[in-house]
């Protein structure tokens, strides 16, 4: 398992994209520098940035102006667990960390 890396360094998180959401970014994966106590909501606001046609396909922008996935989307964090897009308390990110943007519908 990897080490978090102390508070106050930052740390490359590499945000791969699935399904539709890699489309409308036109890459499969983004590579954001983050502190590594940076909440999911705010890793959320650097993708949005970063890809601004996923906000109203796979990201959300709420009034108060902080950005979610949107409905039919979610996180996965290394290949291992699935996070809360809402979590708003830091967490741990590692160097090496992938944040997986997946659609949960299936199709065919």
């Amino acid at each position: 398992m990897k080490s978090a890396a102390p508070n106050g360094v930052s740390v490359v998180v590499t945000v791969e994209l699935f399904g539709l959401a890699r489309v409308r970014a036109g890459v499969s994966s983004v590579c954001l520098t983050v502190d590594a106590q940076t909440p999911v909501t705010e890793l959320l606001g650097a993708l949005a940035q970063e890809c601004p046609d996923l906000v109203g396909s796979a990201l959300c922008l709420s009034d108060r102006g902080t950005i979610s996935v949107a409905d039919g989307y979610a996180l996965n964090r290394n290949g291992l667990a699935f996070l809360s897009p809402e979590i708003e308390a830091p967490l741990d990110w590692a160097p090496g960390d992938s944040l997986l943007l997946l659609s949960n519908q299936a199709g065919g």
